[in-house]
């Protein structure tokens, strides 16, 4: 599967990461599920993060996430 690490693995949007600046990252201020963390594939995990969409989507109802995205 080919993929971009500037791409969420689930949604295949830009995931806006700026880890490299982790000051300014929105990620270092919004709490990712370990529950969500864990649906990452096993061929994206540690090389693309998770867009600040889906993570508050997996939030705001984790049933209807997992079934968009064809885990249930």
């Amino acid at each position: 599967m080919n993929f971009t690490t500037k791409l969420c693995p689930f949604c295949n949007q830009d995931n806006k990461c700026d880890i490299l600046n982790a000051k300014s990252c929105w990620c270092m201020k919004e709490k990712v599920p370990t529950s969500l963390q864990e649906l990452v594939p096993k061929e994206h995990k540690r090389k693309s993060c998770i867009c600040q969409n889906c993570v508050l989507e997996y939030k705001k109802d984790e049933v209807k996430f997992k079934q968009k995205n064809g885990f249930i």
